[in-house]
């Protein structure tokens, strides 16, 4: 008796490790018969990928994908900035009024083309050639007296006080004659350059006033596209920079260079202002957007390709080139070292050999080693 307290704890240990035993035994089993069944289900899959797999044909069935490839050469790259900028006509101004006056007249219509001079209204200048009248009378009595006291002069009639009083009176009328015609003159609103009637902003009756744009001029044979540079680029943009101009709404593209690059930064904007000469491009019209891309970075025999292709993880750029093992067409990773990019193209520092066969479409996707079959499309011609 006395060695049952110590005999009943020790049958209840050993009952419950036996039933710990026996837990983990009946664990194991379940867990092999559940890989079992697993193993069952990826060997029935297997089988039935490979069915798929015969069905789609014998490229998918070896795993074979098709690309498309292109042989990298050397080239001249370029790059530069992107800009928005407007066209402007060269020669583009208004014609005003250069005294107050009442319009008398409206000589042109809008689209009229006009020259440099030409007369586009008059204003009231009835009291003035009123004035002109009688001093053009005065100026004719005048010349007769002094033609007449001219012819006695030289005679020896007269006397030199008188010839040269008669001289003196005749030269200060055709001066004054002359100042009154100029001011006559400026009751004429005319065009200051020869181009074409763009707006018309005045009416017979109206009282015109100086400097008011009545009419706008504009000569549509000398045009060019200005845009604002931010002052970062004040060291790469000169002129002379070769450009390409687009116009997205006419679907047309030239190229041309700098006519003018601003020394002056815009304390508002932090830009400063860029010119190109346009020519060769018809339907233009003032204020029409256009696409500028100025060339800043030139590099001949360069390896450049396009954007698209170059894939980019956290570590590194890379490419996928078609190379030969077992004389069968696989896959390559090249990394490479990238430089400029203009948009379509993306320099190569390194990485890359001339001669060496890009993969351009189909490379997503690909790994190292796979096996590809070229399929480039045959080029019309």
């Amino acid at each position: 008796m006395k060695n049952t307290k110590y005999i009943i704890p020790v049958l209840v240990s050993s009952l419950i490790f036996m039933g710990s035993c026996g837990e983990k035994t009946d664990d194991k089993t379940a867990l092999k018969s559940q890989l079992e069944s697993v193993r069952k289900e990826i060997s029935a899959l297997q089988v039935k990928e490979k069915e798929l797999m015969s069905k789609l044909g014998a490229d998918q069935a070896t795993n074979i994908k098709m690309v498309e490839t292109n042989t990298i050469s050397l080239k001249t790259f370029e790059s530069g900035l992107s800009l928005e900028g407007t066209v402007d006509a060269s020669k583009s101004t208004i014609a005003t009024a250069k005294v107050p006056g009442t319009v008398m007249t409206v000589s042109v219509d809008v689209g009229q083309n006009v020259s440099a001079g030409q007369i586009l209204a008059q204003l009231d200048n009835s009291q003035l050639l009123k004035s002109k009248m009688e001093l053009e009378q005065q100026v004719s009595f005048a010349k007769t007296v002094f033609e007449k006291q001219e012819r006695l002069w030289k005679q020896g009639v007269g006397t030199e006080i008188q010839y040269l009083t008669s001289k003196n009176q005749k030269e200060a009328l055709e001066k004054s004659l002359n100042t009154l015609n100029n001011t006559i003159d400026m009751y004429n609103i005319k065009s200051p350059i020869n181009g074409t009637i763009e707006a018309v902003d005045l009416k017979v009756g109206q009282v015109a006033a100086p400097g008011m744009p009545y009419f706008k001029v504009v000569n549509m044979s000398d045009m060019k596209v200005v845009a604002n540079v931010s002052e970062g680029y004040s060291g790469k943009v000169s002129v002379g920079d070769k450009v390409k101009v687009s116009f997205p709404d006419l679907g047309e593209e030239v190229s041309a260079r700098l006519s003018f690059a601003s020394n002056f930064i815009d304390p508002m904007n932090r830009t400063f202002k860029v010119e190109t000469k346009l020519g060769g491009v018809k339907n233009v019209k003032p204020n029409m957007i256009a696409k500028l891309s100025i060339t800043d970075y030139i590099k001949n025999n360069a390896i450049a390709v396009p954007s698209n292709v170059i894939q980019k993880t956290d570590r590194e750029s890379f490419v996928m080139l078609v190379t030969t093992k077992n004389n069968k067409s696989v896959a390559e990773k090249r990394i490479i070292t990238t430089g400029k990019n203009n948009g379509s193209e993306t320099e190569v520092l390194s990485g890359l050999n001339a001669g060496d066969v890009l993969i351009t479409n189909g490379f997503q996707e690909l790994i190292d080693g796979q096996s590809i079959e070229v399929n480039n499309p045959v080029s019309s011609k």
